[in-house]
């Protein structure tokens, strides 16, 4: 696709980013493991935005875009689930649902540009494919949604599915005909409807991410669904009280049933301070091991390519005073400095290696088809 005529934001050092600082020996360390990690990135948004966020929303009508192939690159992942649906949040006026149709035209655009750059970049599909891509140096697209704008047509999924979409989020943040969002007013759980889109994504091999879905929602979901179901891009409640956090119950629920649980990086969701930096990713890493084991939590950062606290403002709640960004994991770009982060917290080479990638990897060979 030829260049957008709007000016985009920088995919490497849009800002100024916080490297993790490490000794020698742990320099060395860190050296090695990028070399002998697979780092997966199962809930990131690899489209470039504008440099001007006041231009979002012509940048979205326009569906002339671009993918940050070099940012993910610069980033070290060996592949990005792309959570695609910036497009089709175009005609809602709530966070409930998108526009299926305009969902699809985004998720084509981006496949489509993937086979225009098949020196830098390739669609994946599972885990084997992440494998192979990233023995060929090329970073893999791993098409995943961010919610699922079905409406009440359950035909959806398989349309989903067939221009391969293998994860996809149930809700978004509020109530739609599958069961009520996080920033719900109500927790009335799933719909029967949305009983059996569980049941179908089951079938289908896609992966049912719970990260924005109402607490009761959330317990209901897995308990229905026969196969590990995911918190794709998620915080603990008990470290950091808001309504996009999970409780220890639904984190310890869906890690009991074989899910995996990854880690957000968005700027102002994990800390108040104005200076804000890596710790507060961090600190979640640390609190999740704990409460449900090293072999089920990844990395899902939900990071942007462009300014993520002006497009926080554009609909979504976050907490106030504002850090401009979130140092040190500013965007996907700074991917690596997770793994300086947990070498610098004292996690083994072993522990690194599975958060960095490994347990997503397993994940996805346990769900995917």
């Amino acid at each position: 696709m030829a260049p957008t005529a709007i000016p985009l934001a920088k995919e490497v050092g849009r800002v100024p980013s916080m490297t993790v600082p490490l000794d020698n020996e742990q320099e060395k360390r860190f050296q090695r493991l990028v070399d002998e990690s697979v780092m997966v990135n199962i809930h990131d948004h690899p489209m470039v935005l504008p440099e001007d966020m006041d231009r979002l929303r012509e940048y979205m009508h326009s569906g002339d875009y671009t993918w940050g192939y070099e940012a993910v690159k610069h980033g070290g992942w060996a592949a990005v689930g792309t959570s695609n649906g910036f497009r089709g949040g175009l005609g809602t006026t709530t966070g409930a649902s998108g526009e299926f149709e305009m969902l699809a035209d985004e998720i084509g655009m981006m496949i489509t540009d993937l086979s225009f750059h098949t020196d830098d970049a390739v669609r994946v599909s599972n885990a084997d494919e992440i494998l192979s891509a990233r023995q060929q140096g090329k970073v893999g697209f791993l098409p995943t949604a961010e919610h699922l704008s079905i409406g009440n047509q359950i035909h959806r999924l398989d349309v989903l599915y067939g221009i391969g979409i293998r994860l996809a989020g149930l809700t978004y943040s509020y109530k739609t005909y599958i069961g009520d969002g996080c920033y719900e007013r109500t927790d009335a759980g799933l719909s029967e409807f949305g009983m059996q889109v569980v049941s179908r994504m089951n079938d289908l091999g896609m992966a049912v991410d719970l990260s924005h879905a109402g607490h009761r929602t959330a317990l209901e979901a897995i308990e229905h669904s026969q196969v590990p179901v995911i918190f794709s891009h998620n915080a603990a409640y008990t470290l950091r009280q808001t309504k996009r956090t999970v409780k220890d119950e639904a984190l310890t629920a869906c890690v009991n049933k074989g899910g995996i649980v990854c880690i957000t990086a968005v700027p102002n969701s994990l800390s108040d301070d104005p200076d804000q930096d890596i710790n507060c990713v961090l600190d979640q890493y640390d609190y999740m091991v704990k409460l449900v084991g090293v072999d089920h939590v990844g990395i899902g950062t939900d990071t942007l390519i462009g300014d993520h606290v002006a497009f926080s403002s554009r609909g979504i709640t976050v907490n106030v005073p504002n850090a401009p960004y979130l140092n040190g994991l500013e965007s996907t770009a700074d991917g690596k400095n997770i793994l300086r982060g947990l070498i610098a917290r004292g996690y083994s080479d072993a522990d690194v290696t599975k958060i960095a990638g490994g347990n997503a990897l397993a994940y996805l060979r346990r769900v995917l088809r």
